[in-house]
């Protein structure tokens, strides 16, 4: 069982110094500062006497804010640009509607367009949390940021089902009417995901920070409007992070007891069940564990005490841009057979032109030998007069 342990081991280590991060910005954080935070609540004047060290003002100046969270989210854009941008072409060129290509390229557009609108996120961050971008492309963000989270959720999850029906009854959805099934459940996924996200895209996020000068993009929220996205809150982790991890538990261990019972050889499946179940853990369970139970208790501007806490989880559900590409790896035949074909390409293609420069280097030499050896066996003058 080697195999199973060193397959996902750099989606492992990033994710484990993420998660290191996370910590330490939460015991950077005074003692005396209590409570969760998915955003940060403007204070009262009252509050602000009681818990000074939690005002907005204290974490939009923030280091944390203003480096570390860019510097985070420009790791995901220089990897998951090139690696996701790289993995829809190759998925949409080498398209099979019989394999589970349909949801592995749906997951590699959806991360392809969050990674699109990353530098927005980013200059906002490296700007002192300071939104230029006026309000629509601010909803947009914010509903394109958790639209990636919980979309990606659905098509993981599709993956781990397809591969429990795979081995439980692989001759249950063959052909082309599973094929058509399969396109089915991902434009229902996207329509899904559209309609939970349309209220995020309905509400305005920004907010005037006078004493900081800034206008900020879903950081600040006033309590009227933290009250209305409790619910919903509430209901995107429960339906979109609950239930699919519950399915994906009894899938995954289902499967296992159908490979026991089979005594095969099923090393790729358990590979991928054990990739996608790491990065659903690793990325997705820190965020959606703090957005629910930030919202148990009645919001106050206390609970900003570990709002670095949520911002640093939300970034490492965003690293999951960058681990989806070792699932394109281990889960396509198809994406596995053009990176071995690449590979083949350029070993040739670097073989034939260290060959020919070997050639036009030899090729002078050679001539010049040629004519010394001439001159070497050629009589001299006056030789034949002798």
């Amino acid at each position: 069982m080697s195999w199973l342990v060193l397959s996902p081991r750099p989606a492992a280590v990033c994710a484990t110094l993420l998660l290191s991060c996370a910590w330490l910005g939460s015991a950077a954080q005074p003692s005396s500062v209590l409570g969760k935070g998915r955003s940060l609540l403007r204070l009262t004047p009252q509050e602000k006497n009681v818990c000074s060290t939690a005002s907005e003002e204290h974490f939009l100046n923030s280091t944390l804010s203003t480096r570390l969270l860019p510097a985070l989210y420009s790791v995901v854009l220089l990897v998951g640009l090139p690696a996701n941008a790289l993995a829809c072409w190759v998925l949409a060129t080498n398209f099979r509607r019989c394999s589970s290509t349909i949801f592995l390229l749906n997951l590699a557009m959806a991360d392809l367009l969050f990674v699109l609108l990353l530098p927005f996120k980013i200059s906002y961050h490296l700007l002192g949390n300071h939104w230029l971008f006026g309000d629509y492309l601010c909803r947009t963000v914010v509903a394109f940021f958790y639209g990636n989270m919980y979309g990606s959720i659905l098509f993981l999850t599709c993956i781990g089902l397809e591969r429990y029906i795979s081995v439980a009854h692989p001759f249950l959805w063959k052909g082309s009417s599973w094929a058509r099934g399969k396109v089915g459940i991902c434009v229902g996924i996207w329509l899904l995901v559209g309609l939970a996200m349309s209220p995020l895209l309905l509400r305005s996020h920004m907010h005037d920070i006078s004493s900081l000068n800034i206008t900020t993009c879903h950081d600040v929220l006033g309590k009227e409007t933290q009250r209305f996205f409790g619910y919903y809150f509430l209901s995107l982790v429960g339906l979109g992070f609950g239930l699919p991890f519950v399915l994906m538990t009894i899938s995954y261990g289902c499967i296992l007891v159908r490979l026991q019972a089979k005594g095969g050889s099923y090393g790729q499946v358990v590979r991928v069940l054990a990739l996608v179940l790491l990065v659903f853990i690793l990325c997705f369970t820190p965020s959606n564990v703090l957005l629910f139970i930030h919202y148990l208790p009645e919001p106050t501007g206390c609970n900003n005490g570990t709002y670095i806490s949520y911002a640093l989880a939300l970034v490492l559900s965003a690293f999951n841009n960058c681990f989806d590409p070792f699932i394109y790896l281990y889960a396509s035949q198809d994406f596995r057979g053009w990176l071995r074909d690449a590979g083949g390409r350029c070993l040739r293609g670097l073989e034939a032109s260290s060959g020919r420069s070997t050639e036009k280097t030899a090729l002078p030499l050679r001539s010049s030998e040629q004519s010394q050896g001439c001159q070497a066996v050629s009589p001299c003058p006056g030789d034949g007069g002798a």
